[in-house]
């Protein structure tokens, strides 16, 4: 197999002097492990350029069977020549030329296993987007201690698809672009053009060479185009775009449309209000329903720390906060670390009045009802299982067939949050909303707040027959 363009592209660029890291992402099949064995091939070859005679270079992997397909093709061009000694075992591959005692070591996604590198050329990295989180993020580390080790030259290539992670240290550094002393070279395919046969070969570059890949492409594309679950999937490994897959998304992006694509009527009545409260750095939200279907939605942010903080923790696009506050949507509780839930309801009261009746969960009950005081009709909502299920499926089923519709002002902030927002099914095929982030870094507050809205509106369609006259608990 001889280098594609696109290959010996990267390779003029990552192999410059002055480069240190350079980060290779395209989508899957398109010979990044063979692109992996090739370096290293030459790496180990006394009459090319990147050998360094005594060296040690390292290969690393997820794990040590993951690095095999690699390791494979490495072994399969050196062996006929029989100045090498394979080390080919279940926890350890490697490869010594015998005369100059220059190797190749195999590593799995294990920060322990980078700590003390030293007298390494290169360093290749194959398939980052699958490393084990935790450790590969130590690996990571790991690896950028020894590029900074006082007389090291050591260079190192990432060469993977962004997926199956939708985030990390591996997104960060292919986002960042080239910099520095770092080079990237990233084929990404455009999500509105993902079934466009040109945008797919275009990111795909070895389908000019393999009739084989492109029968599959197409098969996989029609198939995405069938079910939504493969959409996820086929644009994830095969544009290089992550994406969640949408059965494990509360709500999906075609049913959103439907809910911005009506007509919004004006408000009628008074609004079943859903009111997921905050604790620690979490955003406390409302969002109300009208009787017609209207939607409309508002949160509360601590102040400390500020909203700029706020975005480079969740890792949002630079400024998307700031323009939620600037449209009237979110309101920060200046001062504050954690937000009172009076603030929340002061918000509530004087954007949409009274409401027909409040839903929350249970375990906040008290601090509401202390928020809130007599004469408004609340519900506290269990969260077990089959009561989050119901209220999922009548959030999916009145975006997708009515009446729900979402006032133009609100948009942004719900977009922010189901974004963000993700279920999980148990055995019995129940749902519920599950959090991202133990830290409370991904807003998923307003879609909580969402999901407990739309079940009430559809348990209690007319909302007039639960307005109270007096205190009252539902």
């Amino acid at each position: 197999m001889n280098l594609r363009p696109f290959q010996r592209r990267f390779l003029r660029s990552a192999l410059k002097p002055g480069i240190d890291v350079a980060a290779l992402s395209i989508p899957r099949g398109n010979g990044k492990s063979w692109l992996a064995a090739y370096l290293l091939t030459r790496c180990l070859t006394p009459t090319d350029h990147l050998f360094v005679q005594g060296a040690e270079y390292l290969l690393c992997a997820a794990s040590i069977e993951q690095a095999r397909l690699c390791y494979r093709f490495i072994r399969a061009d050196l062996e006929p020549s029989g100045q090498y000694r394979f080390i080919d075992s279940v926890t350890r591959l490697g490869i010594v030329h015998k005369s100059t005692n220059t190797r190749l070591r195999v590593l799995s996604s294990n920060g322990k296993t980078a700590m003390g590198i030293v007298n390494c050329p290169l360093l290749v990295a194959d398939e980052p987007g699958s490393w084990e989180v935790t450790g590969g993020q130590l690996m990571n580390d790991a690896i950028e201690t020894a590029i900074g080790k006082p007389n090291s030259d050591m260079k190192v290539i990432y060469i993977g698809t962004l997926a199956p992670a939708t985030g990390g240290w591996w997104h960060d550094l292919v986002e960042s672009g080239t910099q520095g002393s770092t080079y990237v070279q990233a084929l990404q395919g455009d999500p509105e053009k993902w079934d466009q046969w040109s945008e797919i070969k275009r990111v795909n570059p070895l389908t000019a060479i393999s009739p084989s890949f492109r029968r599959r492409l197409l098969q996989e594309r029609d198939d995405a185009r069938a079910d939504s679950r493969l959409k996820a999937r086929f644009l994830s490994y095969r544009l290089n775009v992550p994406s969640a897959d949408e059965s494990k998304m509360l709500l999906e992006v075609a049913d959103w449309e439907l809910m911005t694509a009506r007509t919004v009527p004006e408000r009628s009545g008074s609004p079943i209000v859903g009111i997921d409260l905050g604790g620690g750095s979490a955003w406390s939200s409302a969002v109300a329903v009208w009787e017609n279907g209207r939607v409309e939605a508002l949160a509360l942010a601590p102040g400390i720390p500020d909203i700029a903080s706020q975005e480079k923790r969740d890792r949002v696009p630079a400024g998307l906060y700031a323009r939620l506050v600037e449209d009237g949507t979110l309101t920060v509780a200046e001062g504050l670390r954690v937000q009172p839930p009076s603030h929340l309801w002061e918000l509530v009261r004087g954007a949409w009045g009274i409401p027909a009746l409040v839903i929350c969960d249970r375990f906040r009950l008290s601090d509401l009802q202390d928020a809130i005081g007599p004469g408004v009709a609340l519900e506290p909502r269990v969260t077990r299982w089959s009561d989050a299920a119901a209220d999922i499926r009548a959030l999916r089923k009145g975006a997708k067939d009515g009446p729900l519709s979402v006032e133009e002002g609100s948009r942004a902030l719900l977009i922010a949050s189901l974004a963000a927002a993700q279920v999980k099914s148990d055995d019995a095929g129940n749902t519920r909303l599950v959090k991202r982030s133990t830290a409370n870094s991904s807003r998923d507050d307003i879609a909580a707040a969402l999901t407990l809205c739309i079940g009430g509106f559809f348990r209690y369609p007319a909302a007039e027959e639960v307005a109270p006259t007096g205190p009252i608990l539902v």
